[in-house]
């Protein structure tokens, strides 16, 4: 809609423009204010500064036509001043259009030409408007432009990124002080040396200087740069296509890694000795677990070939002295002397020696015999069908002569029919392991106790072994933890703790079986072994 000033003192003039223009009033098109003389058009101006157009008479009392012309820059620049008189002689005219007015009517109005001049003199203020509002966009966009352009250097300033802005032909554009640490140089010869000064410090600087002049688009490669102190810089790359300053450049992006390059190489070095150090932990654990194997095997052995030397020496007293008592019936025999009281008495003395050598020779034998079985009775001796209630009498039998076991009630349940077909010598070692735990651990110094080692068959071809005993229990902290390596109740009686870790490998393991603790504090231990009759 446009604002139109009308300025004349005749009062008529106001109703026929009114009548005039009646209907673009009515549409909304034009709005019309009136004013009689120059000194109320231009307080009119100062109250309504959005008027578009003044349409003044020159001839008026008090301030003419004239005199409003050079008055309107001051008030309101932009208006548009359209002069009407009756006298439109050439001066006039000129007089009008030199102190800026836009048009000149003459009176009387031709109606059809004022509404004209209207029109045409709205439209030149529509467009200087859209002009002035084009060009204060451009001003503001110019504004925001210059304004986010110093914020972006700002912050490629204080980027811990270093970026180098560069034209094809090789010349530096901007580059950051990040930039210039990272190769020991200063913006300044950046700027002075250009790419040049990448590709020099630069490894492998052929290659990326002929993908900047190339144009090519880089994400995230590792590059390495050599800092002017010979220093090696290494960075993530990347560069892409941009324009700077209206000109087509080149924007480079260097991050620094070398400290997580450095420790990732530290951290590689760590692992690497971390790993020696776990190789060689478990190669220790592995010798100490055998050496304890070894021990306990060693002390079995001895503890029965010290039994041994019992029913042997009984059998030996008893054959010297049967052998003494053969020979004197035979001299009898051969002098002739023999009387029937001496031969009663030799057949007598012949039934009891020869009574005892078979109990003598017997215990020896057996006695023999669990001592092969503990010495051949190692993890790597291949399986072999066999009848557990048997194998475990010989088991009881080699650990009972122990003098861990002195003093303690060791008592075999077992069924008989039971046959396995799995690893002896693997079973050996945990149950020797088992039992000698108990009579070490379970009891006080001087304390008396009972074990139980019972077997019984479970319905998924599986049979169920327990070592119970009755002493003091497993402390509730250590229980969860019992199978692992060095736990311990003595370790500061010369016992480390690998006895139940190397019984839980060879049960799950080389046995297929599983194995489980249960104890209560002063209510005893029990050591479940469940396991395959057939191994697999």
């Amino acid at each position: 809609m446009g604002r139109i000033l009308v300025v004349d003192d005749e009062r008529d003039v106001e109703v026929l423009i009114t009548q005039r223009f009646r209907r673009a009033v009515r549409n909304g098109e034009l709005e019309f204010l009136f004013a009689h003389d120059g000194e109320e058009a231009l307080a009119t101006l100062r109250s309504n500064p959005d008027i578009d157009m003044v349409l003044s008479d020159i001839n008026m009392p008090g301030m003419d036509g004239l005199t409003l012309l050079d008055h309107l820059p001051k008030v309101n620049a932009d208006v548009r001043a359209v002069m009407v008189s009756a006298y439109g002689d050439l001066g006039n005219v000129r007089a009008a259009m030199n102190r800026g007015a836009f048009d000149f009517i003459t009176k009387p109005i031709d109606f059809a030409d004022l509404e004209a001049t209207i029109r045409k003199t709205l439209s030149v203020c529509a467009a200087e408007r859209r002009l002035r509002e084009a060009l204060e966009e451009t001003r503001t966009a110019e504004a925001a432009s210059r304004a986010q352009a110093a914020r972006l250097r700002r912050m490629l300033d204080a980027s811990p990124v270093g970026v180098t802005i560069a034209a094809p032909d090789g010349e530096i554009l901007y580059c950051n002080q990040r930039c210039a640490d990272l190769l020991g140089l200063t913006t300044a010869e950046l700027q002075r040396r250009g790419t040049a000064a990448l590709h020099q410090c630069a490894e492998d600087g052929d290659r990326l200087l002929d993908r900047l002049r190339a144009g090519l688009t880089v994400r995230d490669e590792e590059f390495t740069f050599v800092h002017a102190d010979g220093s090696t810089i290494w960075t993530i790359l990347s560069f892409d296509q941009t324009v700077y300053e209206g000109r087509t450049a080149t924007i480079v992006w260097l991050y620094d890694i070398t400290e997580r390059k450095v420790q990732a190489e530290a951290l590689r070095r760590a692992k690497e000795a971390a790993e020696q150090a776990l190789a060689d932990l478990e190669r220790m654990q592995s010798d100490l677990v055998r050496a304890e194997k070894m021990a306990v095997i060693g002390q079995l052995i001895a503890a029965v070939a010290h039994e041994i030397n019992t029913p042997v020496g009984i059998a030996l007293t008893a054959a010297t002295h049967l052998s003494t008592a053969s020979e004197r019936v035979v001299g009898s025999f051969q002098d002739g002397q023999l009387r029937k009281s001496d031969f009663q008495d030799y057949i007598g003395t012949a039934q009891e020696v020869s009574s005892l050598l078979v109990t003598s020779i017997e215990r020896a034998a057996a006695l023999i015999q669990s001592l092969k079985l503990v010495t051949e009775g190692q993890s790597s001796t291949p399986r072999s069908r066999f009848d557990l209630r048997e194998y475990l009498q010989d088991i009881v039998l080699a650990v009972r002569v122990q003098p861990v076991a002195a003093g303690h009630e060791l008592v075999l349940d077992c069924a008989e029919g039971l046959i396995l077909d799995s690893y002896p010598g693997a079973l050996t070692e945990v149950l020797i392991n088992l039992l000698n735990n108990a009579f070490h651990h379970a009891f006080a110094p001087g304390q008396g106790g009972r074990v139980l080692v019972s077997a019984r068959p479970l319905p998924d071809d599986r049979v169920e072994l327990r070592v119970c005993d009755n002493g003091r229990g497993i402390p509730a902290e250590i229980l969860p933890r019992l199978f692992e390596p060095f736990t311990t109740t003595r370790r500061g009686s010369g016992s480390m703790g690998l006895g139940l870790y190397a019984t839980f490998n060879l049960v799950t393991g080389r046995l297929s079986g599983e194995i489980h603790a249960e104890s209560e504090p002063g209510k005893g231990t029990t050591l479940l072994l469940r396991l395959p009759l057939d191994a697999p």
